[in-house]
């Protein structure tokens, strides 16, 4: 096994993507590695057998300690970079880091994506606007037309402008009236009361 570490040590060095690994590599590598931290603990440390043992063990967890962290710098580089991963090539773990890796950066990015949404968007004409009863108590926040909205406490009501309405009620901060009337008859109806 020392070998076999060794060699892939050496090739993970010297290139720029995961090199193939056998499935079970990293099972067998801590196999052999608490093989060896068993043998040197029972074996006399005085002796050249004991200290060769001892040596071997730290060379080998170096080794091993060294190759999972080129390994996973190159897989979190991939996949920030949206490189395409052979996943035959990588181990059972390395698999699973790499699918809850993409699962976290794609839910990211869809936060990331839902956040700046709004703020892209340049309003044309009169708002949209949405009629929200709130769950919870709500900090005052801005609206995606940049008026300040709140604070709420729990059971209060109010309009507000439809992304922003749409993204406290997918937090489960705030539930959407249904009201007959159109939206614009709503605000035609709050801008006589200001």
């Amino acid at each position: 096994m020392y070998n076999d570490l060794y060699k892939a040590w050496k090739t993970e060095k010297t290139s720029d993507k995961p090199q193939p690994l056998p499935d079970n590599f990293y099972q067998r590598a801590s196999g052999y590695l608490k093989g060896l931290q068993e043998d040197s603990a029972s074996s006399d440390t005085r002796s050249i057998h004991g200290r060769l043992l001892a040596r071997e063990k730290e060379i080998v967890q170096r080794l091993l300690e060294e190759l999972k962290e080129i390994r996973l710098q190159k897989i979190v580089n991939a996949a920030r970079d949206g490189v395409p991963l052979n996943m035959n090539e990588l181990t059972e773990e390395e698999r699973t880091l790499v699918a809850q890796f993409d699962q976290s950066l794609t839910s990211f990015k869809g936060q990331r994506k839902e956040m700046t949404a709004p703020l892209q968007s340049t309003p044309q004409g009169p708002m949209e606007l949405s009629i929200v009863r709130f769950l919870k108590e709500v900090p005052e926040i801005v609206g995606v037309d940049l008026k300040l909205y709140g604070p709420y406490k729990k059971e209060d009501v109010s309009s507000l402008p439809v992304q922003n309405a749409s993204a406290l009620i997918k937090q489960g901060l705030a539930k959407e009236i249904d009201v007959k009337r159109p939206h614009r008859q709503i605000e035609a109806v709050e801008l006589h009361q200001q």
